[in-house]
C-alpha cells in the first residue's frame, strides 16, 4: 500500500476516541477488502494489527493521558475470535463505506456480497459484520418501477425480492415481496420469513401457474407455510381472476409439490347424459410404484346404475424397453327397468403397446401393438369421433431372433383383426416361422469375382406354422380348437440361379419343393335322400396328422433395357430440356408338367351320374400341394418417366442454375400371354400412373384395368376381341400452407385434426393456416352394369390472430349424397389459460364441448366445462 494511503487511514483513526477503539474486536487474521470503483482489492490488514494493540491501553480517569496497562491481565496465547468462518467478498460500483463504530460496511450501486455458496446482489447492501447480517433493497427509476432489486442465491435456491434481511450464520431471512418457482407454479408473497433453506412462512401470499409478473389469476392465501419442493399448507384462501376476487374460497388449502412423481387421489369430473343420467368420470387413485412403473385405477359412475372402470399403466426402462397398458370394463344400463326398452350391455377393451429400444439387443426384438375390444365399446363409451367411426381394429405381438454369423432367423407373432360393423374377428394364435436366407453352397467364402455358373446356385428355406380362426364375436369363447380353428405347417425349399446371357438378358431357372402338415383331412359324399329331395354334400372330418408334398421346376428369360429420349429447347426458353426414360420389360417363363401323382391327394364322389373331384385338404390353410401343370407365359410391361430441366436465377458466379421437375413419375402398362391356354390367352391390361405437380403440392395417382375380351349375353367372357374398361380410379390430394409462401421455411403445416380434449392441449399457434383437400373417384364395370363412386374430403386450420386458431374437417359422399363426418374446433390461447370449443354440428354423432381451463397440469381441475355428448341424440 502506498505511504499516502496509510497516512490517510491513520489520520482518520486518530479522530476516533480511544475508548471506542478499545471496544472494537478486530482481528488481524481477517482479510477485509475495500473496493471503490475498481475490481482491485486494497488490503487493510495492517491497521487491524494496530487496532489490536488497543487492548493493551487504557484511559486514566480525569485526563487524556495514555498509561500502560497490565499485559498479564489477559492471556496473550488466546486465539482471537473470527467475525466470519470464511472470507467475505464484496464490492460495489459507486462506494464502499466502512463504519468502524458499528462494524458495518455500506455498499451502493450494483452491490455484491458473497459468503461461501451464498450470493447477494442489489442496488444497496448494508453488511453488519458483528451480527453477520445483510440488509438489501433496490431503487426506483424515473417511472416509479423498482430496479436492481435484491437477487439472492444459496446453492440451488434463487429468488428476487423488493427487500431482504439475511443472517449468514442462522440462514434465516426476512423477505419483502418475493416470487419463487415451485414445480410449474409460482409463489408470490408480501412478507416471507425464511427459517432455513427448506421452510418458509408466508403472509398475504399468492399461488399461481401464470408466469406473468402480475399474474392473470391466483389463489390468495392469507397465511401459509411452505416446505420447499414438498408442499404448501395454507389458511383461508380464495380465487382471484384478473384482480377480481371470486366467491370461491376454502378455510384451508394443501398444495403438494414433488420433483419426482408420487401417488395420490385422482379427482373426478362432473357431467350429465340423458341416457345414463348424472355422472362422475375419472375419479380414482394413481400409484407411483417405482421409477419404472406406475398404475392408475379410475371409475365412471352414472346415476342410472351404469358404471365403468379403467386400469392404465406405463412402464419404461432406459435403453431396454417402454410401453403402456390400458384396460376398461363397462356395464351400461339403458331405459327403465321393467319396461320393454330396458337393456344391459357389457363392454371391455384392452390396449397395449410395447417397444424395445434399438440399443437393447441387435439380435432379438419384441414388440406389441394390441387394440382389442367388443364391437360396441367405442360406440357406447368413447368420446372421440375418430374412434367411433373407425370400424377396423388390428393387433400384433411379435418376437424375432437372429443368430449372429448364421443365415437362420426365428419369428413368432400373434395377430388379430376385427370388424366392428359385422362383429367379425380373425385371430392367428400363434404364427411361427423359421427362415434361412439364401446361401451359395458351391461358392468359396469371400469370393465375389470370376464366378462360375455353379457359384450362383442359391438355396434358401422358409417355414411357418399357424393356427387361425375367423368367427363372430359372440361365438369366439365357445369355439372348438379342432372344429373351428384351422392349423397347419408349411415349408418350402427354393433352389435358384441365373445366367447373364447379355447386358440386359438374364436366364433364371428355379427348382422348388413344398410340403405341408395338417391335423385333419376330409372325405366327401353325396346324399340325395333328404326329405325335400334336394340332396347335399356330406363332409366327414378325419382327425390325425397328414403330410403332403410336391415339387416343381421352372425357367424364365427376362430382358429389361432402358431407352432414353431428350428434347432440347432454344436457349431463350426457360425450359432447358425434357427427358423421357422408357423401361420396357419382357420375360418368358416355362413350367413343365412334373410332380407327385394327383390321385394321391384328390378323391371323387358321384353326383347325378358325374364324378366330382375334391381335395382331401379342402378348406385347409395352405391348400393342396400339387405338381405343376405344363404352363408358359410371356409377361410384358412398359414404364415411363418424364422430367424437365428448368432454368432458375443465376447464382453468385453468374452461371445459370437448373432444377429438375418431375412431369410424370411413372406411367406403367403391363399384361401377360398364356401360351398353353386353349382360349382367352391374354390377361387383363393394367395401367398405373402417379406424379406430383405444383412443387409437390398436388399428388395425382390413377389406376385402371382393361379386359381385352368381350362378354356374351350372359355376361361371360368369350374369345372375341372387344376391349372393355372394367376398373378405374383417380386419387387427388392437394396440400397448401402459409409456409409455402415463405421461401425456405418449415413446410410442415399443422395436421388440422386436433379435436379431442387431450389433443387441444398441444395445438400449435405458430402456423397462420394450412389447407388440404382429397378427392377420390372410382369406376367399376365387371359386367354390363357399371358403378361410380366419388368422395371428397376437406380439412384445414387457420389463425384469426396469433392466439385464435380454427380447425375443421368435413367431406361429401356423392354416392349417398350426404356430408361425411364433420367436426370443427376453435381454440383461444389465454396465456396461462386456454379456451376450446369442439363441435360435431350434425349427424348421428352431433355433440359439442366448451371448455376453459388452466394450462398447467398442477391445477388441471381448475376449469369450466359445458358439453353435450352424442349419446343424448
Amino acid at each position: 500500500m502506498k505511504l499516502q494511503q496509510k497516512l490517510f487511514i491513520l489520520f482518520i483513526l486518530s479522530l476516533v476516541p480511544l475508548n471506542i477503539l478499545a471496544g472494537l474486536n478486530l482481528n488481524s487474521n481477517e482479510s477485509y477488502r475495500w473496493v471503490s470503483g475498481t475490481d482491485s482489492p486494497v488490503e487493510i490488514n495492517w491497521y487491524a494489527e494496530l487496532l489490536q494493540q488497543v487492548d493493551s491501553l487504557k484511559l486514566k480517569s480525569g485526563n487524556n493521558e495514555l498509561v500502560e496497562s497490565d499485559t498479564l491481565a489477559a492471556d496473550s496465547t488466546a486465539k482471537p475470535k473470527n467475525l466470519f468462518e470464511r472470507a467475505v467478498e464484496y464490492n460495489a460500483d459507486d462506494s464502499v463505506i466502512f463504519s468502524l463504530i458499528g462494524q458495518k460496511v455500506f455498499l451502493t450501486n450494483n452491490a455484491f456480497v458473497k459468503y461461501g455458496e451464498t450470493e447477494l446482489k442489489a442496488y444497496y447492501i448494508e453488511l453488519d459484520l458483528a451480527n453477520k447480517e445483510a440488509f438489501a433493497y433496490g431503487i426506483q427509476d424515473s417511472t416509479g418501477q423498482f430496479i436492481h432489486t435484491p437477487e439472492f442465491k444459496d446453492g440451488a435456491e434463487e429468488f428476487t425480492c423488493k427487500e431482504l434481511k439475511y443472517n449468514f450464520k442462522t440462514g434465516k431471512a426476512w423477505v419483502n415481496e418475493v416470487i419463487t418457482e415451485q414445480e410449474s407454479g409460482y409463489v408470490h408473497s408480501e412478507i416471507t420469513k425464511r427459517m432455513d433453506e427448506n421452510t418458509f412462512f408466508l403472509k398475504n401470499g399468492k399461488y399461481t401457474t401464470c408466469d406473468h409478473e402480475h399474474p392473470h389469476f391466483y389463489v390468495r392465501m392469507t397465511k401459509a407455510k411452505m416446505i420447499k419442493d414438498d408442499k404448501i399448507v395454507s389458511g383461508p384462501l380464495h380465487m382471484v381472476l384478473e384482480d377480481v376476487p371470486l366467491p370461491i374460497g376454502l378455510p384451508f388449502g394443501f398444495f403438494p409439490f414433488s420433483n419426482s412423481y408420487s401417488s395420490g387421489i385422482l379427482l373426478p369430473s362432473y357431467g350429465e347424459e340423458k341416457r345414463r343420467g348424472f355422472n362422475l368420470r375419472g375419479g380414482g387413485y394413481y400409484w407411483a410404484i417405482n421409477d419404472y412403473l406406475d398404475l392408475a385405477v379410475t371409475t365412471d359412475i352414472f346415476s342410472n346404475g351404469s358404471w365403468g372402470t379403467y386400469l392404465r399403466s406405463k412402464y419404461k426402462k432406459r435403453y431396454k424397453f417402454s410401453g403402456n397398458l390400458s384396460t376398461e370394463y363397462h356395464k351400461n344400463k339403458y331405459g327403465d327397468k321393467g319396461l320393454d326398452d330396458y337393456s344391459e350391455v357389457t363392454d371391455f377393451a384392452v390396449r397395449w403397446t410395447h417397444t424395445q429400444d434399438a440399443k437393447a439387443n441387435p439380435y432379438r426384438t419384441f414388440s406389441a401393438s394390441v387394440n382389442f375390444s367388443t364391437s360396441q365399446n367405442d360406440r357406447n363409451n368413447s368420446q372421440s369421433i375418430d374412434k367411433i367411426v373407425n370400424n377396423q381394429k388390428q393387433s400384433s405381438i411379435s418376437y424375432s431372433k437372429k443368430w449372429p454369423g448364421s443365415p437362420f432367423s426365428l419369428n413368432g407373432s400373434l395377430r388379430h383383426s376385427q370388424n366392428s360393423r359385422d362383429t367379425t374377428i380373425a385371430l392367428t394364435l400363434p404364427s411361427m416361422s423359421l427362415n434361412m436366407t439364401q446361401i451359395y453352397p458351391f461358392r468359396k467364402k469371400g469370393k465375389s469375382s470370376d464366378l462360375k455358373w455353379y457359384d450362383n446356385i442359391g438355396v434358401s428355406y422358409s417355414s411357418k406354422m399357424e393356427n387361425r380362426v375367423n368367427i363372430k364375436e359372440k361365438e369366439l369363447m365357445s369355439s372348438s380348437l379342432t372344429k373351428d380353428w384351422k392349423n397347419g405347417y408349411q415349408h418350402t425349399i427354393p433352389v435358384t440361379t441365373n445366367f447373364k446371357l447379355a447386358k440386359d438378358l438374364t436366364l433364371s431357372p428355379t427348382v422348388n419343393y413344398k410340403g405341408v402338415l395338417y391335423t385333419r383331412s376330409v372325405r366327401k359324399s353325396w346324399n340325395g335322400d333328404l326329405k325335400d329331395g334336394a340332396g347335399d354334400v356330406e363332409i366327414d372330418t378325419i382327425q390325425g396328422f397328414n403330410y403332403a408334398h410336391n415339387y416343381s421346376t421352372s425357367a424364365s428369360l427376362s430382358l429389361s433395357p432402358k431407352i432414353y429420349g431428350m428434347y432440347t429447347f432454344k436457349k431463350t426458353s426457360k425450359i432447358e430440356a425434357i427427358r423421357h426414360v422408357m423401361t420396357p420389360s419382357i420375360s418368358v417363363s416355362y413350367t413343365p408338367e412334373i410332380g407327385v401323382d394327383r390321385d394321391k391327394y384328390y378323391r371323387t364322389y358321384e353326383k347325378d351320374g358325374k364324378d366330382i373331384e375334391y381335395s382331401i385338404f379342402d378348406g385347409s390353410l395352405y391348400g393342396t400341394p400339387t405338381g405343376a401343370m405344363e404352363a408358359g407365359s410371356i409377361n410384358l410391361s412398359l414404364d415411363n418417366n418424364i422430367e424437365a430441366k428448368i432454368k432458375t436465377a443465376n447464382d453468385t458466379t453468374g452461371n445459370e442454375d437448373f432444377k429438375k421437375v418431375k412431369i410424370l413419375e411413372s406411367l406403367k402398362f403391363s399384361t401377360s400371354y398364356n401360351m398353353f391356354a386353349d382360349s382367352l390367352n391374354w390377361s387383363t391390361i393394367r395401367i398405373n400412373g402417379r406424379t406430383k405437380i405444383f412443387n409437390n403440392k398436388l399428388d395425382l395417382s390413377f389406376n385402371s384395368t382393361v379386359d381385352p375380351y368381350d362378354l356374351n349375353a350372359n355376361n361371360v367372357r368369350v374369345d372375341k376381341f372387344g376391349p372393355r374398361l372394367t376398373n378405374a380410379s383417380i386419387d387427388l390430394g392437394f396440400r397448401l400452407s402459409a409456409s409455402d409462401f415463405k421461401g425456405d421455411g418449415d413446410e410442415e403445416g399443422s395436421e388440422g385434426d386436433q379435436s379431442s380434449d387431450d389433443e387441444m392441449k398441444y395445438v400449435q399457434f405458430d402456423i397462420p393456416w394450412s389447407f388440404s383437400i382429397d378427392y377420390g373417384w372410382t369406376y367399376s364395370k365387371p359386367t354390363s352394369e357399371s358403378n361410380v363412386n366419388q368422395s371428397v374430403g376437406l380439412r384445414g386450420d387457420f389463425s384469426l390472430t396469433p392466439k385464435w386458431k380454427v380447425n375443421f374437417s368435413t367431406g361429401y359422399d356423392f354416392a349417398n349424397k350426404a356430408i361425411t363426418a364433420t367436426q370443427f374446433s376453435i381454440t383461444r390461447d389465454l396465456h396461462c389459460w386456454q379456451m376450446s370449443f369442439n363441435a360435431i354440428p350434425f349427424g348421428t354423432y352431433q355433440s359439442y364441448n366448451f371448455r376453459i381451463n388452466v394450462k398447467s397440469s398442477v391445477l388441471q381441475d381448475l376449469k369450466y366445462e359445458k358439453k353435450k355428448v352424442w349419446q343424448d341424440n
